[in-house]
């Protein structure tokens, strides 16, 4: 028999965001959110309503909600649907099309209220689930950055120019030079007196990487040194910056595409 649950995600140090992951089959009154909002059934069968439309949600369909666009999503059957829904802050938002367009200054509405693509439902679902998963906050918000700048940039015109900035190098320099500290966007932003998401900008202008995947990018390449120097994988990750061995493990997993043993092996004698 099939339990009904709800969970809700919310983390301090990402205030811009909440996910909820439900299996009902609860009916909603036509309502509207305050928030950006996109939906996903990984189960289950919806009817969804946007805006005076009808679709069907489903497997590889993505509902998105507009700020105060009145919508419902109820299931067609007795069947429960598992689901995931994240709403996010709509300045936030603004904030990441401004990186994929210097114009915006406002939201821009997105103009669809349903796609159905496989490729954004997996990366989506995925995202949902790390999100819900034992990650550090500051490696959860790059992965949220990511998948929205890819998201949005469906809808959007992309006008990004390379742009300069002296404090560019001073950034890189400070992030060389303590890769051993978990230093969040805040922090750069407070240090260097900019604005996280110009920050955010300069490094993917510059490189095509946040300043998070630069940093743990760093940390990777300094373990390498290490390891071929002989160091432990246990005393490598803590002289990295790592939280514990799995984190040292799948970051160094994705960037050299062997795991920290396997890489050690090949410099012992």
């Amino acid at each position: 028999m099939q339990k009904t649950f709800t969970k809700i995600f919310k983390d301090e140090n990402l205030p811009f965001l909440e996910l909820r992951h439900s299996n009902s089959n609860l009916h909603y009154k036509k309502h509207f959110h305050d928030t950006f909002s996109l939906g996903v059934n990984k189960k289950g069968i919806s009817k969804y309503f946007n805006s005076g439309k009808e679709y069907i949600l489903k497997e590889n369909g993505l509902s998105i909600i507009n700020p105060k666009a009145v919508h419902s999503c109820n299931s067609c059957s007795e069947e429960l649907n598992e689901y995931y829904m994240l709403y996010l802050d709509v300045n936030w938002c603004m904030n990441i099309q401004k990186l994929i367009n210097k114009d915006v200054n406002t939201f821009i509405e997105i103009p669809s209220y349903f796609i159905d693509n496989e490729e954004f439902y997996f990366e989506y679902t995925t995202l949902c689930a790390y999100l819900f998963e034992e990650h550090d906050s500051c490696d959860k918000e790059d992965v949220v950055i990511g998948f929205f700048l890819k998201f949005f940039a469906l809808f959007l015109e992309d006008s990004r120019l390379k742009i300069y900035d002296e404090k560019f190098e001073k950034i890189i320099n400070y992030l060389d030079t303590n890769y051993k500290e978990n230093i969040t966007l805040e922090e750069l932003a407070n240090k260097f007196e900019l604005n996280s998401f110009y920050i955010i900008r300069l490094f993917k202008s510059q490189m095509n990487l946040t300043p998070r995947a630069y940093l743990i990018n760093r940390k990777i390449n300094k373990s390498k040194e290490l390891l071929q120097e002989g160091l432990s994988i246990v005393d490598t990750a803590l002289e990295c910056g790592f939280f514990d061995q799995s984190h040292f493990h799948k970051n160094f997993l994705k960037i050299v595409a062997v795991t920290p043993k396997d890489y050690k092996l090949n410099f012992l004698q």
